[in-house]
């Protein structure tokens, strides 16, 4: 919805794990993520992309860290998961970033949410508060 007079469409900042447990998995789940948020009409942010960036360019974590909460100002809503790989039975939950980031969503009165169906019903809230005003 990018029409002019149309509803912005929610910006979906995906908190989950990095530097703990398996940085490949970690990214791959967050990718995943992503495409499956796109698909419900949410603007998607991943901020794990920067795991390829860091491999052509590495930086030190601290860059990263600011990066991450420079787009976190910007998003409306933060999806705090666990990385999962059904294929392998992978889980990882622990993440001190992750945490932090949700931290700082909540200092700045946004809301967070620990499942993809918390997020749905809060779209949904969204879907009917803009029915009735049209």
């Amino acid at each position: 919805m990018s029409a002019a007079g149309s509803i912005r469409r929610p910006w979906v900042y995906i908190a989950s794990p990095y530097t703990q447990g398996d940085q490949a998995i970690n990214t791959r789940f967050q990718l995943r993520m992503w495409d499956a948020l796109l698909d419900i009409g949410v603007v998607p942010i991943a901020p794990l992309w920067s795991h390829f960036q860091h491999l052509h360019n590495p930086r030190p974590y601290r860059d990263w860290v600011e990066y991450d909460n420079e787009l976190i100002g910007r998003c409306d809503v933060c999806l705090r998961l666990a990385a999962t790989d059904e294929q392998t039975g992978y889980r990882q939950q622990a993440s001190d970033g992750a945490d932090a980031e949700v931290r700082l969503f909540q200092r700045l009165g946004k809301p967070v949410f620990t499942s993809f169906a918390d997020l749905m019903a809060w779209l949904d809230t969204l879907t009917e508060t803009t029915d009735a005003v049209r």
